[in-house]
């Protein structure tokens, strides 16, 4: 089962600025299995020295659309 994303933001990447969509744990920042950014600093974890940094200030949460079910 797929993990419901809550929110979006900016990935800084060598391609330019990409919005993601992203959920979260305690500590991190998940957008996909392997793709995770540290809450405090924006860095992405196991790759800390590369510049794709995810930028907290850009963090908003996704608008849910509520459906009614009709009888």
């Amino acid at each position: 089962m797929s993990v419901i994303k809550t929110h979006t933001g900016i990935v800084i990447t060598r391609n330019g600025p990409q919005v993601k969509k992203l959920h979260q744990t305690k500590r991190m920042w998940v957008v996909g299995k392997n793709e995770f950014y540290h809450k405090e600093t924006g860095r992405r974890h196991f790759a800390e020295n590369t510049r794709r940094r995810l930028l907290l200030d850009s963090i908003r949460p996704i608008k849910q659309v509520a459906t009614r079910e009709q009888n």
